[in-house]
């Protein structure tokens, strides 16, 4: 038996949403928009044509969480 992954499960290896983030965080949204704004926190990827949905990387994310992420880039 193989496994098929749909094309969510391959979004959500790479990006995390909105509830995935705040829960990672333990912050808000406006908490973490307010640090998206200040480059203290990765900005989100439009996706799906750019029609408001978007996502975060979650390596970002993680780098973040971690205290490694830097608005340059890198580690």
């Amino acid at each position: 038996m193989t496994a098929t992954l749909t094309a969510a499960d391959d979004l959500r290896n790479y990006f995390l949403f909105w509830d995935d983030v705040k829960t990672l965080t333990d912050s808000s949204e406006a908490t973490i928009r307010r640090a998206i704004k200040r480059k203290q926190f990765p900005a989100p990827v439009p996706m799906f044509g750019n029609k408001g949905r978007v996502g975060f990387r979650r390596a970002d994310i993680y780098l973040w969480c971690e205290g490694r992420w830097s608005p340059e880039g890198g580690e």
